[in-house]
């Protein structure tokens, strides 16, 4: 069920309709059941599978809050997060892992592997099973206490506005507010409307429009060229950005209206002028996890250069595959992590200083430069993850630093399936608002809603109404799902 369809508004309009008259027990188990419905029209039977992390990890938190042996905490731990990272790895990692090892006994001149198991990723399932193993580690550090209501816990687990595609929610922010579900929803903040409608102006228009030509110029059967794959990169930057943070936007916009404050996940990303800013600001609460229950543990920056380096690489090349069973997935993390770890370096380090001495003049110019020189190397890395494979990835390279002429017949070829000739201008349009967008509002769209909910009435109606009905009447007949679902 995609936020942006005619289903889910059904959905919320008889959510939001019944939701009020309940309280108490009635309150949190009417949510619970919304959830679980919201879920099952994906597949229901990767309930069992949602039911399955929900109970194991609540009861095996509990036994680690309720032993006193360091020993057998760490068991309970171990079995949580084997349970937890087994079940991820079975359906989403398995079939890659035996592909790359079949593909190295064959390069080898070895026989191969049985063949995969074939199974269906089920929708959003490293988002829920790494928002489950935080709260389980959180409670192993003591950080937390183990939830002793089941019904509280699973709400947190399956919580509908974020369950398919985050943010990554921790346990100290999320479980309280739904402990008191009366509570919150008293402070409820309709300024949640225009989160809604702001997201669903991203998505609808935005990233699915472009979505159309992404595809057809990013499609392995066309002969790449140089203008094309440059033209459909920067419209895919704009498009997982648009699709990403529409559906964050949604989701914090639905939670408002139940009064439960969601994380930022999203501060202007192409605003940053630098590798470590940019990860800072992009899906930040996927970036956080990483850093907390990870980075940390490996040592962090608390050691030699070279060992902070490997921390890096170690970690961004796990969130590479965190976005796909993929090897362009693991080069998208792994060139993510060597900006980051070149940034540290002599050279670099001190470059936003050595900006700042200079010139009043000259300082404008320099960080214009800088943020140039950095969005092209963010592009790059944006092919990367668009492309299906390696032998994709190396046909795009090849043609993005081609000097072949423009080819105007190919051109047209790839963006018939959009059935608009007007593909440069819309793209343009679209990268040119959006990046301005960033580099003047340097802040996430809870602020830029914050700040329109200040202006009088009529004017908060005005653009709200205009949001969602260009959202309406210029969406594509069939929009696509959102880009994060097969993660």
């Amino acid at each position: 069920m995609i936020f942006t369809t005619p289903e889910f508004v059904l959905f919320a309009v008889l959510f939001f309709g019944l939701y009020p008259f309940m309280r108490g027990f009635g309150r949190k188990a009417f949510l619970l059941a919304a959830s679980y419905l919201f879920y099952a029209c994906w597949d229901w039977r990767f309930l069992f599978l949602l039911w399955s992390v929900t109970g194991v990890s609540f009861y095996l938190a509990r036994g680690i809050d309720r032993s006193e042996s360091r020993q057998k905490r760490k068991v309970f731990l171990g079995l949580a997060l084997g349970f937890c990272l087994g079940e991820l790895f079975l359906f989403k990692y398995c079939d890659f892992f035996i592909d790359s090892a079949n593909a190295l006994l064959g390069a080898c001149g070895l026989g191969a592997l049985s063949g995969g198991l074939q199974l269906v990723l089920p929708v959003g399932i490293s988002f829920y099973v790494f928002q489950t193993l935080s709260y389980v580690i959180d409670v192993y550090k003591k950080e937390i206490r183990a939830d002793a209501d089941l019904l509280d816990f699973a709400l947190y687990v399956a919580y509908f506005p974020q369950l398919v595609a985050g943010p990554i929610e921790r346990a100290q922010s999320l479980l309280p507010q739904i402990q008191n579900l009366d509570a919150v929803y008293e402070k409820r903040d309709s300024s949640g409307i225009g989160l809604i409608a702001l997201g669903a102006f991203k998505k609808a228009v935005i990233a699915d429009n472009l979505a159309l030509y992404v595809d057809a110029l990013y499609d392995p059967n066309i002969h790449p060229y140089p203008a094309g794959l440059w033209i459909g990169t920067l419209a895919f930057a704009i498009q997982i950005y648009c699709d990403f943070s529409g559906y964050s936007d949604i989701a914090t916009g639905l939670s408002r209206l139940i009064g439960i404050d969601l994380m930022t996940n999203f501060e202007s990303p192409y605003a940053s002028l630098g590798p470590n800013e940019f990860w800072r600001r992009w899906h930040i609460s996927l970036s956080t996890w990483l850093r907390d229950y990870l980075y940390f543990s490996l040592g962090g920056s608390r050691c030699s250069a070279f060992k902070t380096a490997r921390n890096i690489l170690i970690v961004m090349a796990l969130a590479g595959l965190w976005h796909g069973a993929g090897w362009n997935f693991v080069l998208w993390g792994v060139a993510i992590g060597t900006m980051q770890v070149i940034a540290r370096t002599p050279p670099f380090k001190g470059l936003q200083t050595q900006i700042d001495r200079l010139p009043r003049f000259a300082q404008m110019p320099a960080r214009f430069l800088q943020h140039l020189c950095f969005l092209f190397i963010i592009l790059l890395d944006w092919a990367l993850f668009r492309c299906s494979s390696l032998d994709h990835c190396k046909a795009v390279f090849k043609g993005l630093f081609s000097f072949n002429r423009f080819n105007n017949y190919l051109f047209q070829e790839a963006v018939a399936k959009g059935n608009d000739q007007r593909v440069i201008l819309l793209i343009l349009l679209c990268c040119a608002g959006v990046m301005l967008f960033h580099c003047l509002y340097r802040k996430s769209s809870k602020d830029l809603v914050q700040t329109l909910w200040k202006a009088p009435l009529f004017v908060k109606v005005t653009v709200c109404t205009l949001l969602l009905f260009a959202s309406m009447l210029y969406a594509p007949e069939a929009p696509p799902p959102f880009i994060y679902f097969q993660f």
